[in-house]
């Protein structure tokens, strides 16, 4: 039986074919709460978890405006890996050794604190430790790599740069692969991520209202106000990313929080054949360091993720046309990487909203003097691990337990520019970032 005010219909992506659980029911009416959470990703849900965590007494409630797992934090390539904010080598410059040591170093914290969050939940999302590369295909890439690896050397990490012995070795296949480095990161299921932090939250008390969008902030009084009823709330977090500026009444952070598109396909199942020609044993997650980078990993059915082809999201939707152009483009990319999969073909495509920022630091900020409103999000592909961490700092932040890290949270205020100027120069930008990094195959 289906709980009162909820769809009937049910979403489905490559990582969550069918619901894992009940949708929760819509808001019905006006309520009141301690803490109102808006987004029901990774940082709304690991916000709320944690709240009521260390201070059980406190009335959480957490709107999601379509059905948990499904989101941005429930479609990206489920690569749990550290890092944050631009390249290292541009953090030394800009903020100094110190501050970039701290942030990564926190990063790789992230990823522990997510490994645990998952074993003490008991959440089955697949995880596993596999590592990350990040590849470079051409000569300028590699030289930009080995330039990265001394960095992280320097600051005292074990970030290794892979040779040209090592890569043939596990990727025999790939003879474009110049070099690579590599992170420790773990590879999971994001969706079941989502859903088991969602039951997580459910347990411990958190009010989760599904299919409840918010429509307005009335930001005198704290109040949201969705399509049957407002929210009376002490504290409001808005964990959200590419819809904040749909929000009446948070409209200025639509030339701050860029809507960016991010399209991913799952290719058919490889044949045993396949897979022994282009290796790939250990099933680390890849990314290649061109401007427009492109992410892929291999998954438990023995089909390939590959996921980028990165477009201006206009109105903060992707239509057809925007699909039908994008898309396809993904499945051909895999030949760079991969030569004898020239002829690969996909068996889904998807797309999601991806939440980004022009210096690539994401958004930690509180919204008021008295700190009692905060924005959270725009993680710009780094968020799985990072989006954790934020929830388990803010919820300490708002029980008055402790302040906010300064690092890596007090990072550079992101430019926020006219929206009218992002509509007009952002698709450029993106274009030029598109040419720049193609190859011929």
């Amino acid at each position: 039986m289906q709980p009162h005010g909820c769809r009937l219909d049910a979403p489905s992506t490559a990582w969550l074919p069918f619901p894992l659980d009940e949708v929760t029911s819509a808001v019905t009416g006006d309520m009141t709460c301690d803490v109102a959470i808006v987004g029901g990703g990774l940082t709304g849900l690991s916000t709320a978890l944690h709240l009521k965590t260390v201070e059980p007494r406190i009335d959480v409630v957490l709107l999601e405006a379509g059905r948990i797992g499904y989101g941005a934090s429930g479609l990206n390539s489920g690569q749990c890996a550290p890092r944050i904010g631009p390249a290292v080598e541009r953090q030394v410059r800009s903020l100094g050794p110190d501050f970039a040591h701290a942030a990564y170093a926190y990063s790789l914290d992230a990823v522990e604190l997510t490994a645990g969050l998952v074993n003490t939940c008991g959440i089955d999302c697949d995880m596993r430790e596999a590592g990350q590369w990040q590849v470079a295909l051409r000569d300028t890439d590699a030289i930009t790599l080995e330039k990265r690896a001394a960095v992280y050397r320097a600051l005292g990490f074990d970030v290794p740069l892979l040779g040209v012995d090592v890569l043939r070795a596990s990727l025999p296949d790939s003879r474009r692969i110049r070099n690579a480095i590599a992170f420790p990161a773990r590879l999971l299921n994001p969706g079941r991520l989502c859903v088991g932090l969602k039951r997580a939250a459910l347990e411990r008390g958190v009010r989760i209202f599904e299919y409840s969008r918010v429509l307005r902030f009335a930001r005198d009084t704290g109040a949201l106000h969705v399509d049957a009823g407002s929210i009376g709330a002490s504290r409001v977090v808005f964990a959200v990313d590419g819809s904040v500026g749909s929000i009446d009444g948070l409209d200025t952070f639509r030339g701050t929080v860029l809507p960016v598109a991010a399209f991913a396909a799952v290719t058919r199942p490889l044949s045993a054949a396949e897979r022994d020609v282009i290796g790939w044993r250990q099933g680390q997650g890849m990314y290649d360091a061109r401007p427009m980078f492109n992410f892929l990993r291999p998954l438990d059915d023995g089909r390939l993720l590959i996921g980028g082809g990165y477009r201006h999201a206009p109105g903060e939707k992707v239509d057809l046309d925007l699909r039908t152009r994008s898309a396809p483009d993904l499945t051909g990319q895999l030949s760079l990487f991969f030569p004898s999969l020239r002829e690969m073909t996909a068996d889904r495509v998807w797309h999601g909203l991806l939440g980004c920022t022009l210096n690539e630091w994401p958004i930690v900020k509180a919204l008021d003097a008295e700190r009692r409103y905060w924005h959270v999000g725009a993680w710009n592909g780094h968020g799985v691990a990072l989006a954790v961490a934020v929830g388990r700092d803010l919820a300490h932040a708002i029980a008055g337990h402790t302040a906010m890290p300064s690092v890596p949270w007090a990072c550079p205020r992101t430019t926020s520019l006219p929206p009218a100027l992002v509509r007009a120069v952002l698709p450029l930008y993106l274009g030029w970032l598109r040419h720049s990094s193609q190859l011929n195959i």
